[in-house]
Order: C-alpha cells, then sequence, then structure tokens
C-alpha cells in the first residue's frame, strides 16, 4: 500500500454515491507532460470515504477536484472458482471540489496580500493546478 499525502488534480467524469451514503465511487482523469510538453492522461475509479465523501457530497461531472490524502493499494483476492487475482484500489480520505469558496484558507479580516513586482518572471511550481 502507498500512502499519498501531495495534491494530486483531477476532473470528475462519472459520480455513484452508494446508498448509505457513506462512499462515492467517482470515474476520474488526471494529466501530466512528458518531455514534449504533450499530455497523458490517466483514467482512475476511486472510493472517496469518510471527509471526501462528505465534502464531495455536492461533485458533479465535469467538476475539477483536489486530493490531498488518498491510499493506493493492490489487493490479492480469491475467487468463488479458487483462483486469486489482484485488484488495484484508489481510496481518497481527504478531497474538496475546486471553486467551492474554499480556495483560499486566509480568514476574512486578513489584510491583502502584498502583491510582487510586476517585472518578476512568474515562478513554476510542479504541484501547480494543471486545470487552471
Amino acid at each position: 500500500m502507498i500512502i499519498n499525502k501531495t495534491k494530486i488534480y483531477a476532473k470528475v467524469w462519472k459520480v455513484t454515491p452508494s446508498e448509505n451514503g457513506k462512499y462515492i465511487d467517482l470515474q476520474i482523469s488526471t494529466s501530466e507532460k512528458d518531455e514534449n510538453d504533450n499530455f497523458i492522461n490517466s483514467g482512475w475509479f476511486p472510493r472517496a470515504v469518510g471527509h471526501a465523501a462528505n465534502s464531495l457530497r455536492n461533485v458533479k461531472e465535469g467538476d475539477k477536484i483536489e486530493i490531498t490524502s488518498s491510499k493506493f493499494s493492490n489487493e490479492r483476492k480469491e475467487l468463488e472458482d479458487g483462483t486469486k487475482k489482484s485488484f488495484f484500489r484508489f481510496i481518497i480520505f481527504e478531497a474538496r471540489i475546486q471553486g467551492d469558496g474554499n480556495d483560499s484558507a486566509a480568514p476574512v479580516n486578513a489584510p491583502a496580500p502584498v502583491k510582487e513586482p510586476e517585472s518578476k518572471p512568474k515562478k513554476i511550481e510542479s504541484t501547480e493546478d494543471p486545470f487552471r
């Protein structure tokens, strides 16, 4: 199993809430650029549980989400016929919908941030949101 605490930005393609409301099964995609600046897309089928299921309860197809805590595992199970098979699992523990009004963590009465001079080039971080 791998626990991930870095941000993952994804686009939602399908939302399937459980009948009891305890989890949400999603179909999402993520992308990255290769060495030639071409996008490589990946499709995923994660399950949002706990806090993630609560914060994503209003997510809909086409929304962009930010995943901040997740787990990847490859679990072996024995099927009814006795054969063993591996199943990849992607569980989301913490996430939020992008643009849901929670984009800034600054308190309402906080002073306005100081702007950097216009002449300074923008620094591009590898964790920058690829959907903006």
